[in-house]
């Protein structure tokens, strides 16, 4: 499973759950653009009602982008890698805002738990 049929279950989750919903509402008009090594880009986006939607391609102007191999990719959605230790072990890049990322980072964590 490519990292964006993950994110896309992901993002599923966050979508049906209202309490979720809630905290991305704080994302509201910010992109993350997803860079994996050896597949197609991809991105996310967030409505002012707090809805993510998953899209193929590039976004012109991302918030944050967030490069890594795919299975990187895969293994931090999920949780079976810690997202801050592949960014400090050089596995995932980070660029924009960081601290955006990191936000959301616990916001998946809640979803797929």
């Amino acid at each position: 499973m490519t990292s964006y049929e993950v994110l896309e279950m992901v993002i599923n989750k966050l979508n049906l759950n209202s309490s979720l919903k809630e905290e991305l509402k704080q994302f509201a008009g910010k992109t993350f653009q997803f860079k994996p090594n050896n597949s197609a880009e991809y991105y996310v986006s967030f409505s002012a009602d707090g809805v993510a939607q998953i899209s193929r391609g590039s976004n012109q102007k991302p918030d944050t982008v967030i490069s890594a191999d795919e299975q990187v990719l895969s293994d931090v959605i999920t949780g079976k890698t810690d997202a801050v230790r592949a960014f400090f072990m050089g596995k995932l890049k980070v660029s924009g805002d960081v601290f955006l990322s990191q936000k959301l980072v616990s916001i998946v964590k809640k979803a797929i738990q």
